[in-house]
């Protein structure tokens, strides 16, 4: 371990409080132990953002889950950790990392279009998903089957509110607890 010199420490000081004071201390300790491992901050002139716009790393994000994915989530006993087991959240951006085991088509397709729903609730808080983002879902994950794709979609009508193919598709009741069981398999 260096060292360093008073002049050094003035220079982090320095530079600590030219960012916002949310950040300081950080920003202070991360020079402070940079300089003591040895390594020299960069000398180059960088702008800094503004305060309220510092870039959210992940897991520092504020995301806030809408009410209806929090009354969803108490009605069936579910944690909320679970979203990050299936979901990568940054700021107020949703994407799954989730990968199904499903090797029956028809069964992965309808999960897909769950979690789909749950995906979509997370940024609007509408339950709904469309068939066209559901086709290329499966077509990404290997399990379209484009001859049995609607009939599938077509004998779940219970999991819906209403059907119609050319409009967003909104789960019903027995579609969110169908949701719940597809959850309860990620635990």
């Amino acid at each position: 371990m260096a060292s360093i010199t008073a002049e050094k420490l003035k220079e982090i000081t320095t530079l600590a409080e030219s960012v916002p004071e949310a950040f300081r201390l950080k920003c202070f300790e991360l020079l402070l132990a940079h300089a003591l491992a040895g390594d020299q901050p960069s000398r180059e002139k960088k702008e800094h953002p503004k305060e309220g716009e510092m870039k959210k790393t992940p897991g520092t994000t504020n995301f806030i889950l809408p009410i209806d994915v929090n009354a969803f989530l108490n009605q069936y006993s579910l944690e909320d950790a679970i979203l990050q087991k299936l979901f990568f959240i940054e700021g107020s951006e949703v994407r799954p990392v989730y990968k199904l085991n499903i090797h029956k088509k028809a069964k992965a397709q309808m999960s897909h279009a769950l979690l789909m729903a749950l995906e979509n609730a997370m940024s609007t808080g509408e339950f709904k998903f469309t068939i066209e983002a559901l086709r290329q879902r499966c077509i990404d994950q290997k399990c379209y089957d484009k001859p049995n794709f609607m009939a599938v979609l077509e004998r779940n009508k219970s999991l819906y509110k209403s059907y119609d193919p050319k409009k967003d598709i909104f789960l019903s009741t027995d579609g969110k607890g169908e949701l719940a069981d597809v959850l309860e398999q990620f635990k």
